[in-house]
C-alpha cells in the first residue's frame, strides 16, 4: 500500500455512513445510498481499505460498491469488534469513535483478515432467502406462544398461523425455485439430503455457504460454522472448551439442529450414546455430532460424491 492509498473504518446504519481514520479525528458523514457512496469512493485512491462490521443487510451496499471501485474490503464480526474496543480501552461509543476504532483494528490485524468477496449470485439469493425464512419462524412461534392459553384468542391466532404457513411455503417455492437455476447446486444439494440428520432446509443452508465461499480445508468450514471449540488453558489449568460462535448463527442453528436428529439415527445414534457414556452432557455431544456433520458435508462438496456411511462417518 503506497502512501496515498488509506485505511477507512465505516460505521454503518440504515440511513448514514460515518468515515473514519486511525489516528485521525476528522469524520466523514453520508447517505448509505448509491449516489453519496460512489461519489466518496471516487475521492478515495484505488486499493485503499475499506472495513466495516457485517450489520445484516445495511453494509450489503457499501461493500459490493467498494469493491467494484478496486478497493480492499473487510466485513467484520461484530462481536470480535465488541471484545477489541473493550480491550483497547475504548471509553465511549458514538459513530465517530466506532468508525476509526474499526479502522485501528484493520490497520493492526489486517495480517490475519479474509478480504471480502461478492458472493455468487445465486448463492447469496439463497443466503437471504433463508435468513428471511428464519425471522418468519421465529416470529411465528413468538406469537403462537404469546397468543396461547386463552381461548378468546384462539380464532385470531389460528388465521394467523395459517398466514404464516402460507408465507412459509411461499419463501420456500422462491427457495426451490433459486436452487433450480443453477444444476451444480442442485446436484450438491442432493448429495447433502444423502447425509443422514440432513434435511432440505439445511441442505440448502450448507449449498449457500460452501457455493459462496471457498474453504480449502475442513477445519476451516468447521471455524467459519462458529462450532470450533475454543481453548481456556494456562499453565497447568485446562479450562472448559467453548464454542468460538464466530460464524453465522442460522448456520450453526441449523446444524445443531441436524445434530439432534442424527443423535436419534441408527447409524449415529451409538456414537451419541458413547459421548454421553465418556461424560459429555447432551448438548455437548449434539455439537460434537453437527461438527462432524459439517466436516462430511465439506467433504461431500470437495469430492462430489453421495453420503457413504462406511467411508465418510469413519473418516469425519
Amino acid at each position: 500500500m503506497n502512501d496515498k492509498q488509506g485505511v477507512y473504518g465505516v460505521d454503518v446504519s440504515k440511513a448514514m455512513l460515518v468515515i473514519g481514520q486511525y489516528e485521525s479525528e476528522a469524520l466523514i458523514e453520508i447517505g448509505n445510498a448509491p449516489e453519496p457512496i460512489a461519489a466518496w469512493l471516487a475521492s478515495v485512491p484505488a486499493g485503499s481499505i475499506v472495513a466495516m462490521e457485517a450489520t445484516g443487510v445495511y453494509h450489503r451496499l457499501l461493500a459490493h460498491l467498494a469493491h467494484a471501485a478496486g478497493m480492499v474490503v473487510y466485513v467484520l464480526n461484530p462481536q470480535v469488534l465488541k471484545h477489541y474496543a473493550r480491550a483497547i480501552g475504548q471509553r465511549g461509543k458514538t459513530d465517530g469513535c466506532d468508525a476509526r476504532m474499526i479502522a485501528r483494528y484493520v490497520e493492526h490485524e489486517r495480517a490475519k483478515l479474509r478480504r471480502w468477496q461478492p458472493p455468487a449470485v445465486p448463492a447469496d439469493m439463497l443466503s437471504r432467502l433463508l435468513v428471511r425464512r428464519r425471522a418468519l419462524v421465529s416470529a411465528r412461534q413468538m406469537l403462537c406462544q404469546s397468543l396461547s392459553g386463552m381461548p378468546i384468542l384462539k380464532g385470531p391466532r389460528q388465521a394467523l398461523l395459517a398466514s404464516f404457513k402460507r408465507t412459509i411455503s411461499s419463501v420456500d417455492l422462491l427457495i426451490r425455485a433459486e436452487l433450480a437455476r443453477v444444476p451444480e447446486m442442485v446436484a450438491f444439494h442432493r448429495r447433502l439430503m444423502s447425509i443422514v440428520g440432513i434435511g432440505e432446509v439445511v441442505a440448502t443452508q450448507l449449498v449457500a455457504a460452501l457455493t459462496a465461499l471457498h474453504f480449502t480445508r475442513a477445519d476451516s468450514f468447521v471455524a467459519y460454522t462458529g462450532l470450533d471449540p475454543r481453548p481456556d488453558d494456562s499453565g497447568q489449568h485446562r479450562g472448559k472448551r467453548r464454542l468460538s460462535k464466530r460464524g453465522p448463527a442460522l448456520l450453526r442453528c441449523l446444524l445443531y439442529n441436524a445434530g439432534m436428529s442424527a443423535a436419534n439415527s441408527k447409524l449415529f445414534k451409538p456414537l451419541y450414546t458413547k459421548l454421553r457414556a465418556r461424560g459429555f452432557q447432551s448438548t455437548e455431544a449434539i455439537v460434537i455430532l453437527a461438527r462432524k456433520l459439517a466436516r462430511i458435508a465439506f467433504a461431500l462438496y470437495k469430492s462430489g460424491q453421495t453420503f457413504d456411511a462406511q467411508k465418510h462417518f469413519k473418516t469425519a
